[in-house]
């Protein structure tokens, strides 16, 4: 056999083999999109809260309780607070206390201290190791180490 002709045996092999490893990889990629894509269950029927109104202050308080309690259960173990799932009427004062409870509930379980929707440094749910730029503890710089950066400008 000739030299070109071992070459071009060579390149048809290789040419071969990395179309079938390019099949392998697009087969791979499709199952495990078709994985992260399916539904993980049936969904979830929406909760219905029924809250009646009336002028003492008791029932306002447990509608309150109620609505924390579900909303730490709905979070569960993730990370990103979820709306109230319950219907109500908006205008009543136990539907209101309820949904405030939904959300601080969830506030305090994720420690978001003022509720704003995200945890902030300087909030009970913050976590060094794993948000924001994962640097713990004091700067480990000295103040020479500073003279030396303003020393090379």
């Amino acid at each position: 056999m000739s030299r070109s002709r071992v070459i071009l045996e060579q390149v048809k092999a290789a040419a071969a083999l990395a179309g079938l490893l390019a099949l392998l990889v697009l087969a791979v990629a499709a199952a495990v999109g078709a994985a992260r894509s399916a539904p993980s269950g049936p969904p979830r029927p929406a909760a219905t809260v029924t809250v009646v109104a009336d002028d003492d202050q008791e029932g306002t308080v447990a509608a309150y309780n109620a609505g924390w309690k579900a909303g730490v259960a709905a979070l569960g173990a993730r990370r990103t607070p979820t709306p109230p799932d319950a219907v109500g009427e908006g205008r009543d004062p136990g539907t209101v206390a309820w949904a405030d409870g939904w959300v601080d509930g969830q506030a305090d379980a994720l420690g978001d201290d003022n509720r704003d929707g995200i945890v902030d440094e300087d909030e009970s749910g913050w976590d060094c190791r794993t948000m924001g730029n994962r640097v713990c503890g004091p700067a480990a710089c000295t103040s020479g180490g500073v003279a030396l950066v303003r020393g090379r400008g």
